[in-house]
């Protein structure tokens, strides 16, 4: 008898800590729940912050490559209009070293009547036109320079200028460049609006 309810007392605590145990284990697993959903839920916001942040980087260096690329596009325009410009301007000067004879020293003579200042000056030619012109074209210079009233003094020069074309005028110590090259490099801030427009409209 006694026995028999030492057992019955050693199955109610069994029964006991059993039901025990079961309440702490469902607790413990309700723990474990909360925790899993809220660490899910950490995973996920992120997660979701991660791709965010992506997705900005992302669409950043897209706007960047996009301003890159529009900038290179440009930079190659405008340098390739330049290229054009300067051909336009080399062409330009062709053109006068090619004239008629007979023009180009009729252009000679009107350019060293303009330049000089004193009449005075020594007129200085390259070598190709200090031997198809020289002489003539001085006289010329100082018959042009006497029908306008001014000093007609001008001798030339046996040294060679070593220019394209154009000439040079001395004066002492001054010198006036007028070669072709000069003249065109000179002008191209005045002309190339111009020469823009007539190029690209």
């Amino acid at each position: 008898m006694a026995i028999n309810g030492i057992e019955r007392i050693a199955e109610r605590i069994l029964r006991d800590a059993q039901t025990e145990a079961d309440g702490i284990r469902s607790i413990a697993d309700e723990n474990c729940a909360k925790i899993g959903a809220e660490y899910e839920k950490q995973a996920r916001d992120a997660a979701s912050e991660i791709l965010g942040a992506a997705e900005k980087e992302a669409a950043d260096l897209i706007k960047r490559m996009k301003g890159e690329s529009e900038m290179k596009a440009r930079t190659a325009l405008l340098e390739e209009k330049q290229a054009l410009m300067q051909q336009a301007f080399d062409q330009a000067q062709e053109e006068i070293l090619n004239m008629d004879e007979e023009k180009y020293r009729a252009f000679l003579t009107a350019l060293a009547c303009r330049a000089c200042a004193s009449g005075k000056e020594e007129l200085v030619l390259n070598g190709k036109d200090l031997k198809r012109f020289g002489k003539e074209l001085c006289d010329a210079v100082n018959a042009k320079l006497a029908e306008e009233g001014k000093p007609a003094k001008v001798t030339l020069s046996k040294s060679p200028a070593d220019i394209e074309g154009g000439l040079k005028l001395r004066d002492g110590n001054i010198e006036t460049n007028c070669s072709i090259r000069t003249l065109i490099e000179a002008g191209k801030d005045r002309l190339t609006p111009e020469v823009a427009a007539k190029l690209f409209g």
